[in-house]
């Protein structure tokens, strides 16, 4: 006997994540522009940071490894380098929010000044020193290259360091503002300390 009886069967998935997304309901082209379209990219990136679940899609996109559209505000390129650089468990909802978090920092957090990027950069050590993250070496802000420390004494002082800037503390790590100096102003005490001397009759060693 056919048991069959015309009807179509229920095939709707249950409930989860896809039904709160900020995407729910509107034109999936907007997720899947050409790879080389940077405002389309924008626009649909613009969506996802505003979505509740941000983090699922994106561990959903990165789980099950799909490679084209914009998918928890991360781009085609964004998710390869996750899967190259990042070991991320992908059943961890928190260490994908972090290694997303990571990749998309310099679009959910973007540094718009040299301030902004000493905000970013410092962190305080003990003894009321400053720290550097990253590299301590050269580095470049909208075509400026600067170091940690002529960054700090430009900030401090409001002008360009002459010569170079050094440390006048003992901490190896700190970039205080009140822990540099340059040329100028290195100049300028000893000067001040040889007048001191001069005046306690002694003498600064060379």
């Amino acid at each position: 006997m056919n048991a069959y009886t015309g009807s179509v069967p229920d095939t709707r998935r249950a409930s989860d994540w896809r039904d709160r997304g900020a995407c729910r309901g509107a034109d999936s082209d907007g997720w899947f522009p050409s790879p080389g379209d940077a405002v389309a990219v924008k626009d649909a990136k613009r969506v996802c940071f505003g979505c509740p679940v941000m983090a699922e899609c994106a561990r959903h996109a990165l789980a099950h490894n799909i490679r084209d559209g914009v998918w928890g505000g991360l781009s085609e390129p964004q998710r390869d380098r996750i899967h190259r650089r990042h070991a991320v468990d992908c059943t961890d909802l928190d260490a994908v929010r972090r290694v997303v978090a990571k990749v998309l920092r310099p679009e959910l957090n973007p540094i718009m000044s040299l301030r902004d990027l000493w905000d970013d950069r410092t962190y305080p050590l003990p003894g009321g020193h400053l720290g550097w993250r990253g590299n301590s070496g050269n580095f470049s802000f909208r075509g400026q290259v600067f170091t940690p420390k002529q960054l700090s004494f430009r900030l401090d002082r409001g002008r360009k360091a002459a010569g170079i800037v050094r440390r006048t503390c003992e901490v190896v790590e700190c970039v205080h503002p009140l822990h540099v100096a340059d040329g100028k102003e290195r100049a300028a005490r000893k000067r001040a300390a040889e007048a001191l001397l001069a005046e306690r009759g002694g003498a600064v060693a060379a």
